[in-house]
């Protein structure tokens, strides 16, 4: 994503680079911060959604392999305020399944557990502008939204999971037939578009409290 001349990017294993692109003919590398490892090898940043206002980043990684056979994923706050030396500044919590929930981790259920893409596409008009809600689906464990009210503290303030599928229209994931939620959308009537492996599209709307 480009604001200004910087552009923040997802490199996989080289974690995020921060690049000038005042002259696009040209790039010029202006910082870079590394997250493998410790974390996931394969996808170590998938996404990058820059908050220019305050001056930080909401980074993750891809999960790719099935129950959780690879290091951890991740998803956090990046001070971007010097682009020459972006810094962890703190951490998303991990989903943990609701009470009653059949297994006891979601890293038991199937399928892949990690983040993979958050709600972005500000540029157009009718998309829900970036504020202080992180909309971010989880594989296996569905959408989950987090407030970033406090940048220090991130905390989850709601989720999604929809029914395992039940019919199998692609090969993935291989181990077992589950959820995997995939990608999401939020327009300004704030109606939430998730879309999923082996499932259709789930029209949502996030009724917490929406901080300030």
């Amino acid at each position: 994503m480009v604001v200004g001349n910087l552009a923040y990017l997802p490199f996989g294993p080289a974690g995020m680079v921060i690049l000038d692109v005042s002259d696009v003919a040209q790039p010029k590398l202006v910082g870079r911060l590394g997250f493998t490892p410790p974390f996931v090898n394969q996808i170590g940043v998938h996404t990058v959604v820059p908050d220019a206002r305050r001056r930080v980043a909401f980074v993750n990684s891809e999960a790719i392999e099935n129950r959780c056979k690879e290091p951890l994923n991740h998803a956090s706050v990046v001070d971007i305020s010097n682009p020459a030396s972006p810094m962890l500044l703190s951490m998303f919590p991990l989903p943990t399944p609701p009470s009653g929930y059949p297994q006891r981790n979601f890293c038991d259920v199937g399928g892949r557990f990690g983040p993979h893409n958050q709600h972005q596409l500000f540029h157009n008009p009718h998309v829900q502008p970036l504020g202080n809600l992180v909309y971010l689906t989880y594989f296996n464990a569905g959408l989950r939204v987090y407030d970033v009210s406090d940048l220090a503290q991130p905390r989850e303030a709601g989720y999604f999971l929809p029914p395992h599928p039940t019919q199998r229209y692609g090969p993935v994931p291989a181990d077992k037939l589950v959820l995997q939620t995939e990608d999401v959308l939020v327009d300004r009537r704030g109606y939430v578009y998730l879309t999923h492996k082996n499932q259709g599209l789930w029209i949502l709307r996030y009724t917490g409290a929406n901080p300030e």
